[in-house]
């Protein structure tokens, strides 16, 4: 008599062993021909046809998310973060922009912004509130603004309060997009910074895809608008795109930038492919661009 044992009944259990890349061609350790419903309720594995075809749906779902979760990259994730700090900013602007118009009618001496404003809201509420140790002490007392109630004291330093903590949680977005780049990414984040990475990543699709690029195209890769004036036409080609944000073009001339813009969106070009590749640092990359960008700035005169 043949020894048998019997797989465990766990659909997850199930499910990772039909994935697995071990038993890709054969993921049960079975002949393909042999009858495996039969089989299950020959030897004791299911009590019914109806359990088997049970479980067996419960593990091709099982196995279906599985894959989903083997498959699903890392750039997904930062793309997805980077978009919500994007999006948490552009929701900061707009509540601090209504927290300042309701706080200006009746305070409008006051010349706070952002957070700043929303941090003495929080903290003294209506401009009597303030203490005369205050450097606006004087400007509240003799404020001609209007005077608020009760409740819309507390409406604004709940405002405030929900600022205050979207400011926090963005902070915390970026602490984890520069902690997961620096994983991820190693030499586009030392070379670009975690939020130009993740802009670039976001607009190419993935990591794999900017690595597919020209540094030609990473140069222009964010400025669509502009390409397709020039194309039509009606404006010269743009110098950069997206990568204006790196310090090197956005703090150099503008006769400049042109020529800092290729020699940055080469090294983009090699580090997302080393990055993709191999994911070792390689820090190089960044000290040959800083000196390719010193030579440009300052070029050896040539004595005639």
């Amino acid at each position: 008599m043949t020894e048998y044992s019997l797989f465990s009944k766990d659909a997850h259990r199930l499910a990772e062993r039909i994935v697995d890349r071990r038993d890709r061609h054969n993921p049960l350790g079975l002949g393909w021909k042999i009858d495996l419903q039969s089989l299950a309720v020959d030897h004791g594995f299911v009590e019914s046809r109806e359990e088997y075809y049970g479980l067996l749906r419960a593990v091709m779902l099982e196995a279906s998310r599985e894959k989903i979760r083997r498959g699903w990259k890392k750039d997904v994730q930062v793309i997805h973060t980077a978009s919500t700090i994007d999006e948490l900013g552009e929701s900061i602007n707009l509540l601090q922009e209504r927290l300042k118009n309701v706080f200006t009618t009746h305070f409008p001496e006051q010349n706070l912004h952002g957070r700043e404003l929303a941090e003495l809201i929080i903290t003294y509420g209506r401009r009597s509130g303030i203490p005369d140790t205050h450097p606006l002490y004087g400007s509240a007392r003799d404020s001609i603004g209007m005077q608020i109630t009760d409740e819309e004291e507390s409406l604004m330093r709940e405002l405030a309060e929900n600022i205050v903590s979207l400011y926090k949680l963005r902070h915390n977005y970026e602490e984890y997009l520069e902690r997961t780049i620096a994983e991820f990414a190693p030499n586009l984040a030392d070379l670009a910074g975690a939020k130009l990475t993740a802009r670039l990543i976001s607009l190419a699709g993935s990591l794999e895809r900017l690595a597919q690029q020209p540094a030609s195209r990473i140069q222009v890769i964010g400025a669509k608008k502009a390409l397709f004036r020039h194309l039509e036409g009606r404006a010269p080609p743009p110098k950069h795109g997206i990568i204006y944000q790196h310090p090197a073009i956005k703090k150099t001339p503008p006769r400049l930038r042109g020529k800092i813009a290729r020699r940055l969106a080469a090294k983009i070009a090699m580090a997302s492919r080393i990055d993709l590749y191999s994911g070792t640092l390689n820090p190089d990359l960044k000290d040959g661009f800083e000196r390719e960008m010193a030579k440009i700035k300052n070029p050896i005169p040539i004595d005639l």
